[in-house]
């Protein structure tokens, strides 16, 4: 017991002290934990006006856990696998300087790395949130079960890395409904597995992952009948919705929310939490329910039942419209809905004076200088951007000099 408690304490002082120096203010907050399953989870916002979201919760026993955990699961590649690792050559077909890819070779791009992150070089070098690699601790736990167990704090626009590798969770058991319905919407909670989860008693010993949101009340819509338009990058780019009363009960209303985004980009909704009044035992359909529609008329969702994983629907225009709407009448004593929202895609950066686009797709973007210009900080012609983490260039078009 003595132990047990030990490593809690040492847990929970490591996230806050990740917290701290993982300073990310104004944006959404993603916290990832990995405990032993005798371990109590406490998920925590460090704002007081901050509400958690559950996003994921996983429980894996340590035979299975070794079997799926690869090193490969653990890196990350710098670039973009489906464009940045071939090689591009160009040509100019009439001979007057404008240049185009003539082919594709599939050369691998050998710039790979490693994303084991050492804490101690952290320390020492910096005090502020890097974003070029995710903020991470890992230690020996004291409890024997025989798993890793660490603690990391992430802006959530790293959320949209293409480079990320989700590890398997196919022998896993998804411990999503009874972490939600103990801590999505409040500013903090405990969780311990054995206790809030009974037939999790006989299982043998484990890790428990969990995944969750911070979110304050800026970054969130939690009044009816309101037009979002959403930025196409940076902490406006994305936000939550939730409905009134959101998570102790939902009025019989309707409540409808458009979100619009630049004519290049789409919107993506996610689902987190439909705590609705389900389809009763006499009834054929839902009496209250979300609904999720594409401005060309096309329903991505209707419906009143729960998610068991965060369900996302991409749009195919650049406005959607969300409705809940609920014929029950009064207060009605569950939740109500949660979802998020968030810009999908790269606006294409305006060419320069002297220079001009050469290729566009949704990952990458190839500029180039007219003959005898450069670009003013490369001093090259050529100019290579990729899109990453939804919505963001890794890099600027800057002028072209003679």
């Amino acid at each position: 017991m003595l132990r047990a408690s030990r490593a809690r304490c040492l847990h929970v002082g490591l996230l806050w002290f990740i917290l701290c120096l993982g300073d990310v203010d104004g944006l959404i907050e993603i916290v990832e934990e990995q405990q032993c399953h005798d371990s109590e989870f406490r998920l925590t916002c460090r704002d007081l006006d901050s509400h958690i979201a559950v996003l994921e919760a996983w429980y894996t026993s340590a035979e299975n856990y070794h079997t799926n955990t690869t090193h490969e699961s653990l890196k990350i590649k710098t670039e973009n696998d489906s464009e940045l690792n071939r090689v591009y050559v160009y040509s100019s077909p009439k001979h007057n300087g404008v240049y185009q890819p003539s082919n594709h070779s599939m050369l691998d791009n050998t710039s790979n790395i490693n994303n084991t992150f050492d804490f101690n070089d952290f320390v020492n070098d910096t005090a502020y949130f890097n974003d070029t690699v995710d903020v991470s601790v890992d230690y020996v736990n004291v409890s024997g079960c025989g798993v890793p167990t660490f603690a990391r704090s992430y802006a959530s626009w790293r959320e949209g890395d293409k480079r990320r590798r989700q590890q398997s969770r196919e022998a896993s058991v998804n411990l999503r409904a009874p972490v939600s319905y103990r801590c999505t919407g409040v500013n903090h909670c405990n969780f311990l597995l054995y206790e809030d989860f009974p037939p999790s008693k006989s299982w043998s010993p484990g890790a428990v992952f969990i995944k969750y949101a911070c979110f304050d009340d800026t970054l969130s819509v939690h009044y009816c009948n309101r037009e979002v338009t959403v930025a196409e990058a940076g902490e406006d780019s994305e936000g939550y919705i939730r409905t009134p009363g959101y998570p102790h009960f939902y009025v019989g209303d309707e409540c409808r929310w458009r979100l619009r985004v630049n004519p290049e980009q789409r919107v993506r909704v996610t689902l987190l939490d439909v705590s609705l009044r389900s389809i009763g035992p006499f009834e054929n359909r839902c009496t209250d329910y979300v609904t999720v529609q594409d401005q060309n008329g096309d329903s991505l969702l209707s419906s009143c039942e729960q998610v068991e994983l965060p369900l996302r629907l991409t749009s195919v225009t650049n406005v959607v419209d969300v409705a809940v709407e609920a014929k029950s009448k009064g207060a009605y004593p569950k939740r109500g809905v949660l979802l998020h929202y968030k810009s999908i895609g790269c606006v294409t950066p305006q060419a320069p004076s002297n220079g001009y686009l050469v290729y566009r797709n949704e990952d990458v973007a190839h500029y180039m200088c007219n003959v005898n210009f450069v670009f003013v900080d490369t001093r090259q012609r050529a100019r290579l951007l990729w899109c990453y983490d939804d919505n963001r260039w890794n890099d600027t078009v800057p002028v072209c000099v003679g």
